[in-house]
């Protein structure tokens, strides 16, 4: 048994990376960190420091993580595919998915998030081949205007968690609404509005974490979940594991108030539904371009080990062609 995990993490390290299992570690430092810039995190020049996250390093406004954006995108898409975020916020998800060769379209309220992160673009582009960049300075409640239906190949997004954290005030600013009902409302309308943008087969990735306010606790995720569930299938779940800055400095309130500490976000992944038929072929074009499996060939059914591979398995693996079977 312990040989036979052994070859499976294996087999998962040399196709992602990582193991694409349902927690993910927090990390920082890859290739594409380095060449991430998120500015605005640390800038007290452009926000008021009222406005930041007190951690214990300081203060600053929170950074998506591009490990996570990474595996996300390297997850449910491919290669020339249009990822659309409704809350691009700055700088990370848009670069990392065009660093990652997809074609992206983001909606943000903040004029200045959004140069930020083309003129980083800009300065990247000089140097490498990115996909497409469209940063649209609007509420994505009106991305009708932008957008036709059905044409979105993924949504990845990571909205804001109420009024926990509080961005620049702006038209259509949903951390500016004091009540949490009138939020969900917002944020209802622009969810159903992505779904019928996405493609069938099309995934809807979104990270986000309960929350607590003046004790109490706000189901924030399973508010999602009752949203998209209407409108998508629920088709996968990630455990994130938070940076440390941001929950050392609450140890002593948890313990205080008898709560545990929040050292954890969800990735909550849906899927529109298609004919079987057209589900299986839009899993083969995402697979196809990953390392292990471009040594293999496609069936209607499902993908298949190729005849003649089982030395290459062997060599690269240890997996013998008698237990193919399991991973398929």
């Amino acid at each position: 048994m312990i040989d036979y995990v052994e070859r499976l993490r294996k087999q998962g390290l040399y196709e992602f990376s990582y193991e694409p299992k349902s927690f993910w570690e927090y990390n920082r430092g890859n290739n594409i960190d380095k060449l991430v810039d998120d500015l605005k995190s640390y800038d007290h020049n452009k926000v008021d420091s009222k406005d930041f996250i007190k951690s214990g390093r300081g203060s600053f406004l929170s950074k998506f993580n591009s490990e996570y954006a990474k595996r996300i995108i390297e997850m449910w898409s491919k290669e020339d595919d249009l990822i659309v975020d409704p809350f691009a916020g700055r700088s990370s998800r848009p670069l990392v998915s065009t660093l990652m060769g997809r074609n992206y379209m983001g909606f943000d309220v903040v004029k200045d998030n959004l140069q930020e992160a083309k003129e980083q673009y800009n300065e990247l582009k000089k140097e490498r081949k990115l996909g497409h960049l469209k940063l649209i300075n609007s509420s994505s409640e009106n991305i009708d205007d932008h957008l036709h239906n059905g044409v979105a190949d993924m949504i990845m997004t990571c909205p804001p968690y109420f009024n926990i954290e509080k961005y620049e005030s702006a038209d259509g600013q949903l951390t500016d609404i004091k009540k949490y009902e009138d939020f969900l409302l917002i944020y209802k309308s622009i969810l159903n509005k992505c779904c019928k943008k996405l493609k069938p087969g099309g995934f809807f990735a979104v990270v986000l974490a309960n929350f607590r306010i003046d004790g109490k606790l706000y189901d924030f995720c399973g508010d999602t979940k009752d949203i998209l569930k209407k409108e998508l299938t629920y088709h996968d779940e990630i455990i994130l594991e938070m940076s440390p800055a941001k929950r050392h400095p609450l140890y002593t309130q948890a313990i205080t108030n008898l709560n545990c500490l929040k050292t954890h976000e969800y990735c909550l992944v849906f899927r529109k539904e298609n004919k079987k038929e057209d589900l299986i072929k839009r899993n083969n074009d995402i697979n196809y371009n990953r390392p292990l499996v471009k040594d293999i060939y496609r069936n209607k059914d499902r993908l298949f080990w190729a005849e003649g591979k089982k030395d290459w398995l062997d060599e690269k693996l240890g997996i013998s062609t008698n237990s193919l079977d399991r991973f398929f």
